[in-house]
This record gives C-alpha cells, sequence and structure tokens, in this order.
C-alpha cells in the first residue's frame, strides 16, 4: 500500500513538473529578478534617481499648495503625492484626483504634475482619465520585468488566474517531492558532478528541491494567494460575509475611509507631518501620501513607509494640522492574528524585509526554484530515452531539449538584452516613448529564439551560443554605460550604481566561462553514438 501510495505521488510530482514546467521557469526566473526591480534595478535605470537622497519635504509642500489653487475644488478633496524612491516612480508626482469626476469624464479624472526631482521642473503635465494615468506611467527594464512576473503582461483576470495557479503548482510539486524522496539525509550531501550530465542534473534537482523546500513552499503559498486572491478570494469572501457586494468588503478594509467635508478652512501642515514621519521612523521610506480634503478642518493624511525595523510596510494616519493619530497595516486598523498573516504574504514573496542582503539571497533561492522545474524536465526527458525499450528516441530527445533551451533560453536572453537596451534608450529616445519599447523588444526577441528550436542543429550548440549571447548582453551595460551616461560605475557618487553596472560585468563573465566550457564536439559525438545505438 505505501509503495503504491508513493508511485501515485512520483506520478503527480512528474506530470504536475511537465505540465507547466516551462511556465513555472519563466515566472520563478523573472520573480527572482523582480526581488530587486524595486528600488534597486529601478533606480540603476533612471538616472533622476542616482544622485537623490531624499526630496526636501518643504519643496514637497510648497508644490501641492501652489498646484492645488490651480485645479478645480473637486479635485483638491484626493491628493496623492508620489515620492521618487524607486518603489513608484522615477519623478516627483502630485495627482489630484475626482472620484466623480468632472464636465469631462462620468468616472474618476485626475490633473497630474510630474517633476524632475533634481532641480523640480515641471515635465509633464496631465488631464484625464486617472486610470489612463496610472497605465500609461513610465516603464522601464525592472518594471516592465516585475509587471511580466505577476501577470505574464496577459492582465486581470486570465494573468492573475494563472500565475496563481503556477503558486499552487510550485507548492503540490514542493511537498510531492519531500515525501517521494525517502533518502533526504543522503540525498542532501550527494553531488557527483565530476559523472554524466544526466547525474549532475539529477542531483542538482535534488540538493536545490530538499535544501530550498521551506523556500520553495513559502513562494509557491504567497505567489498563489497574491495571484488569486482578487480574483477568486475576493469575490468569495465578499459572497460569504456580504451577500456578494464586494464594495461593502473592500470598504470594510480600507484603511482611508474619506472624510467629511466642512469647508471650513485649515491649513493642511504636511512639511510637519513629512518632518514628524521622518523623525519617528529614521531607517524607513516615504514612498507616498494621500491628503484628503486638503486645507479643510476635517483634513487627514496618510503616509505610506516601507523598510526599517517593520517586516511590512506600514500606513500612518496624521490629522490636518499635524498631530499623529495611529500607525496601522495597509489593511486598516483591524486587530486580529489573520490581519498579521497578510501582512506578511508580500514581504515573504519578494523578500523586502530585511535589507538588500536578505533581498540577495531571495534573488538567488528564487534562480534556484526556476531551476527546479528546467532540471526535473531533462530528468523525465532522459529517462525515456534509457533501457531496452525507450519511449523516447535520441532525435527526438534533442528536439525537446531544443524546445526547451529556445523557450527558456530564449526567456533569459530576450531578459538580459532590456538591460543595453535601457541604457541605449536613456540616450537616443525621449522618454515618453520608452513604454511603446521594451515589450516588442522582449517579445520578438524571445519568439525568435524559439523559432530557432525548429531548426535540427545539435542542441549543444544552441545552449553554447544562448549563453554566449546573454553574456555579451550582459557585460555591454557597463562599456555602454561609461560611453553614453555621464552617471556609471566610475563617476556616480552612488553605490548601488556603481554595483550594479560591476555586477553586470560579472555575470556576463561567469556566463561566457561556463558557455566555453560546454565541449559541442563531444558532446555532438557522444549524441550520434547513442542514436546509432538506438537505430541497431
Amino acid at each position: 500500500m505505501k509503495s503504491i501510495s508513493l508511485k501515485k505521488l512520483f506520478l503527480l510530482h512528474s506530470w504536475v513538473g511537465i505540465v507547466t514546467g516551462i511556465l513555472l521557469f519563466v515566472v520563478c526566473f523573472t520573480g527572482a529578478l523582480a526581488v530587486l526591480s524595486r528600488p534597486e534595478l529601478k533606480i540603476w535605470a533612471n538616472p533622476e534617481l542616482h544622485q537623490l537622497n531624499s526630496v526636501p519635504s518643504e519643496k514637497v509642500t510648497e508644490l501641492i499648495n501652489r498646484y492645488h489653487q490651480q485645479v478645480p475644488q473637486e479635485f483638491g478633496e484626493n491628493i496623492h503625492v508620489y515620492l521618487p524612491t524607486g518603489h513608484n516612480t522615477h519623478l516627483l508626482t502630485i495627482l489630484f484626483e475626482s472620484h466623480d469626476g468632472d464636465e469631462n469624464y462620468d468616472e474618476e479624472a485626475a490633473y497630474a504634475y510630474q517633476f524632475d526631482p533634481r532641480n523640480f521642473e515641471l515635465v509633464n503635465e496631465y488631464y484625464g482619465a486617472a486610470g489612463y494615468f496610472y497605465e500609461q506611467r513610465k516603464t522601464d527594464a525592472p518594471s516592465f520585468i516585475g509587471h511580466f512576473h505577476a501577470d505574464l503582461h496577459l492582465g486581470r483576470p486570465i494573468g492573475l488566474i494563472l500565475t496563481g495557479f503556477l503558486g499552487l503548482t510550485l507548492l503540490v510539486s514542493t511537498i510531492t517531492g519531500l515525501f517521494i524522496h525517502r533518502q533526504l539525509i543522503k540525498e542532501l550531501f550527494t553531488f557527483r558532478r565530476k559523472k554524466d550530465l544526466d547525474v549532475v542534473v539529477n542531483d542538482a534537482h535534488k540538493i536545490m528541491g530538499i535544501w530550498g523546500s521551506l523556500f520553495h513552499g513559502v513562494i509557491g503559498f504567497t505567489g498563489a494567494f497574491l495571484g488569486l486572491a482578487t480574483i477568486i478570494l475576493l469575490p468569495a469572501a465578499a459572497f460569504v460575509s456580504f451577500g456578494g457586494d464586494q464594495d461593502k468588503l473592500v470598504a470594510k478594509f480600507t484603511a482611508m475611509p474619506e472624510p467629511i467635508i466642512t469647508h471650513d478652512y485649515q491649513a493642511t501642515d504636511i512639511n510637519t507631518i513629512l518632518s514628524d514621519a521622518q523623525a519617528r521612523y529614521p531607517k524607513a521610506k516615504i514612498v507616498d501620501l494621500t491628503i484628503m480634503a486638503h486645507n479643510d478642518v476635517n483634513a487627514e493624511v496618510y503616509l505610506r513607509l516601507i523598510g526599517g525595523d517593520a517586516v511590512a510596510s506600514q500606513l500612518l494616519q496624521y490629522h490636518g494640522d499635524g498631530e499623529f493619530s495611529k500607525s496601522m497595516s495597509n489593511f486598516g486598523d483591524i486587530p486580529g492574528p489573520a490581519i498579521k498573516v497578510l501582512e506578511l504574504l508580500f514581504p515573504l514573496h519578494f523578500g523586502n524585509f530585511a535589507g538588500v542582503f536578505v533581498k540577495l539571497i531571495w534573488a538567488l533561492l528564487g534562480l534556484t526554484t526556476a531551476l527546479l522545474p528546467l532540471s526535473g524536465m531533462m530528468m523525465w526527458l532522459a529517462k525515456r530515452t534509457r533501457g531496452s525499450n525507450p519511449t523516447l528516441t535520441e532525435l527526438g530527445y534533442q528536439r525537446w531539449n531544443r524546445i526547451i533551451i529556445g523557450s527558456c533560453g530564449g526567456l533569459v536572453l530576450a531578459t538580459a538584452i532590456l538591460f543595453p537596451a535601457q541604457v541605449l534608450l536613456n540616450h537616443f529616445v525621449p522618454t515618453q516613448m520608452h513604454n511603446s519599447m521594451f515589450g516588442p523588444l522582449f517579445f520578438y526577441s524571445w519568439l525568435s529564439w524559439c523559432l530557432l528550436a525548429i531548426l535540427p542543429f545539435n542542441y549543444h550548440r544552441y545552449l553554447q551560443v544562448t549563453m554566449v549571447l546573454t553574456a555579451l548582453a550582459c557585460i555591454a551595460v557597463l562599456p555602454l554605460n561609461l560611453v553614453l551616461s555621464s552617471s556609471h560605475a566610475f563617476t556616480a557618487n552612488n553605490l548601488l550604481v556603481t554595483v550594479v553596472d560591476i555586477s553586470f560585468l560579472i555575470i556576463g563573465m561567469l556566463i561566457m566561462f561556463f558557455a566555453k566550457r560546454i565541449d559541442v564536439k563531444r558532446l555532438e559525438l557522444k549524441s550520434q553514438t547513442n542514436v546509432r545505438e538506438v537505430t541497431v
């Protein structure tokens, strides 16, 4: 009975990996990069942020008050300010929003003003639908990768449902993998690196899976929740608790309720509020603030902070006169352990709760999560070419390997191309045109490399060329920055920019080193020998 149960678990583990393997690699690889996309890589990608430490609170207050006088009265009831920290936008953005629209828009409308944080010059002015403004905000290579990880650029609900279910498949694969490997202690320390490639892949798969099982399980669970929460779980909770009324459920968990506007004037002391928040939490960063009923006696100001001693982001509430009210979670001031758990899901998924060192660990572990389905597929294919009655011919094995290299290796190559492209776009292309560049560059590069898998050339050579081109794309970042940018590894007064530039060079050189170690002729000869043996 026990052996039958283990066999069923093994079949479940195998088929879950085979069916979703390539998609799991796509989501996990981009997720590993998304860990560092904000703010680290976003700061690197935007020269406006290279020399910026913080925006003076006096200047923020001045700009809010100046442009508040220029917009219609109803647009001053909700003001959103996004500070250029690398978490949201690279520009200081002040958005005046009317939830009821105006004479031109029936739904939410907005006036938005964006300023260069280096000199506070107005660089962009917008009036129109609020949703369109958020959709059209400037993107960059790190943000593009982060959004791709979230929903594969398929949008809602399809993209979020797909990534949510992929999180569930990762969780299932992790749990079943622990059960089917009965010699856990032995396999924890077994890695025969001098054996054939099949043995090395097998050992690596088990080591990455067992040592990283807790991490893989956490990523699978949190990813499933973040993907499915708003699409499936939110309507389900509304149906159970609020008779299907999602608006009531959202209102229950809204941390920023609308105040009653009295139209009695009282200046909103934004400068004091910003200064007090920074004094209370000196290690945290103020990411954005929301001002409700500006310059009204009932005005309320909410600040969102990230970092510091808090694991999750926190929300500070102030009264308009500058008096501190309370600190709470993004879900509001709701007690109970369930809210505490919900707060931890996002930090646990992206590792942004204890500084850059933990994020680097998360990124490296995320790469092992991406390699698990890849190595699992390689093991499954290799197993079907062995034995007296193989179910997969050597030629079929080569064809499947080209498909894996084209899809997975093509994704890595397309991602690497985005970073030197970012340097070129910053120098040659106007900022407002960047959004239209990243999608075609990424998807056409990926598609072209996938189509090459159709050609019947040796897959070892295909892998080597993929690695060489990826290495060249990474290596090109630093020279391009040296030639085209005034802010690079050797001139920027920003340690982060220096580290990122040099890291791309090191990563590219490492990939090139391993690419050169692939002995294509020997492996090709071995493959031809195997084909003759199978034929005989």
